[in-house]
């Protein structure tokens, strides 16, 4: 077990998103760490698209990775909702706006592409190793002991699970608390992870039918397409609502001839007015399918395991705040932890003082991560018709909004979040939404929408 005169040390179990990002704002503060990824490759051709909101971005630049972002990818100019018809609906300005409201806007690129980025962007590849499948924890009253399934031990003071919606960690993490709070975890809890949604995704080289930065979102009932273009690709997700939601621990399992048939059941829908889904189909360079689980659990922590990004917060990827709320995650938490080693008086923190961190870094995200995804899932739900007041919602409702009301609704969201408080951001941009979480001049109220156009839709 770990030694009082040892250095403080994190084990980080996944090498993702918020795994990878955990590693580089470590690095920056000198904290002793290891992430172990179970995949061989770091990033390994998975997924589709990811795109950064300006609040992941401030992050991001923190970490040196921007202007490596901005050379892979081109900021989204218009945003159009269209209909089963593929005829246009809506076609505005909206991240546009988002652009002005903070000074950079919203930059879509490949998964594979920006795992690439961050890992490339760490100062030191040898805290990551790959091919690391984590077996079991053990914790005792000085650190950890994490065991792997090739007989290796890796040892430290706490470990991040950042390993996904389908965590190890937060299982091990349940298991024990069993065992030392009997009752704390409950099957409610546990069944709160839901899954209504699965997708469909598809990576295409550039197609002119879709523009070259357009964000483009076709509404129908039971499934939506939504497409986002760059100079050079197309991701797009063919989601569709499940028959019958189910709830963990189920989980499906998805093959190629499952996208075939999905790809077949909607090969004849319009995605515009110019475009079937079946000849996107045709010019795809990888397709897979996905479930999309939604979900915020009620624990974040318990003894020395915290958890970080989809393990505790998983969001519909229509709104593309997965991945930046589990970038914003790990700056807060790592915030919280960085504060407890300057106050701890010895050598390194005490159990104790580690969950208070812990309890700080829930406190601060986990309200915020409920009613974002209590957002998406009322987006998805209008985008797929799930009622006849969902789809008037859709096709009369939305149409009537300014591009700046929504971008301001969501920019009070984006202007909250926190970035790594201990280092310096200087050449950031701003814009007319002030970083501080207080918008300049007349703040925005959350229930901003629903003043503009007089209804609310149950979620």
């Amino acid at each position: 077990m770990a030694h009082l005169e040892s250095p403080f040390r994190i084990v980080i179990v996944g090498g993702g998103v918020a795994g990878l990002v955990a590693s580089g704002c470590l690095q920056k503060l000198g904290i002793d760490h290891v992430v172990l990824e179970r995949h061989v490759e770091v990033a390994p051709a998975l997924g589709a698209g990811i795109a950064m909101w300006p609040h992941g971005l401030r992050v991001l630049h923190q970490l040196g990775c921007l202007d490596a972002i901005k050379a892979a990818s081109v900021p989204i100019n218009r945003f159009q909702c269209r209909g089963a018809d593929g005829r246009l609906i809506q076609d505005n300005e909206l991240y546009t706006r988002v652009q002005e409201n903070h000074g950079i806007g919203f930059y879509p690129l490949e998964r594979r592409r920006f795992l690439q980025i961050l890992y490339d962007a760490l100062p030191d590849k040898s805290f990551i190793k790959t091919d690391a499948n984590v077996e079991a924890v053990d914790q005792n009253a000085n650190g950890v002991e994490v065991r792997l399934s090739n007989g290796d031990v890796e040892v430290g003071d706490m470990v991040l699970g950042c390993d996904g919606v389908h965590s190890v960690m937060r299982s091990l993490m349940w298991d024990y608390a069993n065992k030392t709070s009997p009752g704390l975890i409950r099957t409610s809890e546990k069944t709160s992870l839901t899954t209504t949604f699965k997708s469909l995704l598809v990576v295409t080289p550039a197609i002119p039918e879709l523009g070259h930065r357009d964000l483009i979102t076709t509404y129908n009932k039971g499934f939506t397409f939504l497409a986002t273009s760059q100079p050079n690709a197309v991701y797009l997700f063919v989601i569709f609502r499940n028959d019958q939601p189910f709830s963990w621990p189920k989980q499906e399992k998805f093959t190629d001839e499952d996208a075939e048939t999905l790809a077949e059941i909607v090969a004849d829908k319009p995605v515009t007015d110019q475009i079937l889904f079946g000849e996107i189909w045709k010019r795809r360079i990888r397709a897979s399918v996905i479930s999309l689980e939604e979900g915020v659990m009620e624990h974040w922590h318990h003894g020395r395991i915290v958890l970080a990004g989809d393990a505790v917060h998983k969001l519909h990827p229509n709104l593309a705040l997965g991945g930046n709320s589990a970038i914003e995650g790990v700056a807060c938490l790592i915030n919280c932890i960085s504060q407890v080693i300057q106050d701890t008086k010895g050598p390194k923190p005490s159990g104790t003082a580690l969950n208070m961190a812990f309890a700080t870094y829930q406190k601060q995200q986990q309200q915020r991560m409920r009613e974002l995804m209590n957002l998406s899932n009322l987006v998805a739900k209008a985008q797929t018709y799930a009622t006849p007041a969902h789809k008037l919602f859709a096709n009369w409702v939305l149409p009537l909004l300014d591009d700046r009301v929504f971008a301001d609704w969501i920019g009070a969201y984006v202007a909250k979040a926190t970035n790594l408080g201990s280092m310096p951001s200087e050449g950031f941009p701003s814009g007319r939404l002030s970083w501080s979480m207080v918008p300049e001049g007349e703040p925005v109220k959350d229930k901003k929408i629903k003043h503009e156009v007089g209804i609310s839709i149950a979620i």
